[in-house]
């Protein structure tokens, strides 16, 4: 009898023991949250932007803009990282998975720290030059993760920022020779002016400026470069579809070496035909291909420093790069940061960020908004240079897609080797 009293008295001993234990517990712990002192949100949120090179410098002035406001994100604070790239060397990046996103099989809860670490530096979102750069990286996603990254549809899905084109420019004093003995602007013009054998003598020009130089995009090495190409085959061919036996006809590969040949070879640091313009004048080119963005970047410069303005020309078939923003719906990335990129991306739509793509030469993604709307708007400030108001979209060349991308670059590789 007493033996179960024991007993009794030690169990219940114990429960009373455990219930206290467990009430301590709770105590501590609702201290050690109220003292931070339990695992917290974090208090800031940083999202990497892969940034088209024709957009940085809007994109990041926008970017400090948007951080200096203090954003929130789930109650963190978003830090925004701009980093350009070339839309080449972007799309290479992703297909080659140097991102390192993770395959289908594996878990993001699987992973060791080591390895979830190395997912902070993972890209949220990237702008890139065109909506085709993004759906032929998709296509490399389909192939290793089964599915689609960057989305078409629903919240995430990408956005349209600004627009540029594909336009012709000249030196005013080499335009005007130039034109009124091969006709108006266009490839064909070009390469005659490319192919003549005594140079700017017989093009009607000074002699003293030797023969013709091209000023285009590197084009192996840029999306703007491999448009011209694509444009330069429309011309040839008459036609707005290209087709990859298109690009690889002999004796279209003969007209266009005889072209590209024209363009002297050297960038000295430069990332764009208009820069190269600007910082070497007559030597980078007499004229040529630009990206309408870059070319009213660097007009002021090319004034300063030449002497000369470069007078604008728009083609009747035009070339057009909308620069989509495209958020990374994969787990590499948290909730948080998604949501950050969905508001950064809104910043840059805001009609705020649109009046300052105009003074960077960029046309607005809202198509009612008008090129004059901002104050310092570039198109207003170089309009006596040709700059349109309204481009024609009647007459649309195509965009690059895997199969005429592979091959114009393996034409370039080819070349480069002979």
């Amino acid at each position: 009898m007493i033996r179960t009293r024991v007993f009794v008295v030690a169990v219940m001993s114990a429960a009373v023991v455990l219930v206290v234990g467990i009430l301590v517990w709770r105590t501590i712990a609702g201290n050690a949250a109220a003292l931070g002192l339990a695992p917290a949100r974090p208090q800031v949120v940083r999202i990497q932007v892969i940034t088209a090179l024709p957009v940085e410098s809007w994109v990041q002035a926008a970017a400090d803009e948007f951080n200096a406001t203090g954003p929130k994100s789930e109650g963190a604070t978003i830090e925004v990282e701009i980093t350009p790239m070339d839309g080449l060397a972007a799309l290479g990046k992703w297909e080659r998975n140097d991102f390192g996103a993770l395959s289908a099989d594996v878990l993001l809860e699987d992973l060791p720290q080591e390895k979830l670490e190395a997912l902070e530096s993972f890209p949220t979102a990237w702008i890139a030059d065109g909506r085709f750069l993004v759906e032929i990286a998709n296509a490399s996603f389909r192939e290793q993760l089964g599915r689609d990254q960057f989305l078409n549809d629903g919240q995430y899905r990408m956005r349209p920022l600004a627009n540029t084109l594909l336009v012709w420019g000249l030196f005013r004093s080499r335009g005007a020779p130039l034109f009124e003995n091969l006709g108006p602007p266009s490839w064909s013009t070009l390469h005659k002016a490319a192919v003549a054998p005594t140079g700017w003598k017989e093009l009607g020009g000074d002699p003293g400026w030797g023969n013709f130089k091209l000023a285009v995009n590197p084009v192996g090495e840029s999306v703007g470069g491999l448009a011209a190409i694509v444009t330069a085959a429309g011309e040839y061919f008459d036609s707005t579809e290209i087709l990859v036996e298109d690009v690889v006809d002999p004796q279209f590969d003969t007209w266009l070496t005889e072209l590209m040949g024209a363009a002297p070879q050297f960038s000295g640091g430069a990332t764009s035909s208009a820069e190269s313009v600007a910082l070497f004048g007559y030597t980078a080119g007499d004229g040529g291909q630009f990206l309408e963005s870059d070319l009213l970047q660097n007009m002021e410069g090319i004034q300063n420093r030449w002497q000369e303005p470069v007078l604008l020309y728009y083609p009747k078939v035009t070339t057009w790069f909308d620069f989509p923003f495209a958020i990374w719906a994969g787990p590499e990335t948290s909730a948080a940061q998604k949501e950050a990129a969905l508001a950064f991306q809104s910043f840059l739509l805001s009609e705020g960020q649109q009046r300052s793509a105009l003074e960077f030469g960029l046309r607005p993604a809202e198509s009612g908004l008008q090129v004059s709307a901002a104050e310092g708007s570039l198109f207003e400030q170089w309009r006596r240079l040709g700059v349109e108001d309204n481009v024609s979209s009647v007459n649309v060349m195509q965009s690059l897609n895997r199969e005429l991308l592979s091959a114009l670059l393996r034409r370039q590789e080819m070349n480069e080797k002979r």
